[in-house]
């Protein structure tokens, strides 16, 4: 009984930790996810500029600043949040 115990709640500390990360987090991953999203987000928004495509490109470039934090300086960082600050327009 004291090893499966022993096994369990460590496997489930395991499995709460793992699973409550979000897709934002930083990681090299989560980057790699976030730019893929970006860019997709980047060429619906061109085909087609409204204020609904404007907003999803705008959570997913919020997102990949998140996710890819060590790849931006702290001006970098100050001007990507002015952008995200401004309203989408139609």
């Amino acid at each position: 009984m004291k090893k499966t115990f022993k096994f369990l709640v460590p496997l489930a500390i395991a499995l709460m930790v793992g699973c409550s990360k979000k897709d934002t987090a930083p990681s090299p991953m989560n980057c790699a996810n976030s730019a893929t999203k970006f860019s997709d987000a980047l060429t619906a928004y061109a085909a087609n500029p409204t204020k609904a495509g404007c907003e999803a490109y705008k959570k997913t470039v919020r997102d990949y600043i998140k996710s890819c934090a060590a790849l931006y300086t702290a001006v970098d960082k100050k001007d990507l949040e002015e952008f995200l600050a401004e309203p989408c327009t139609e």
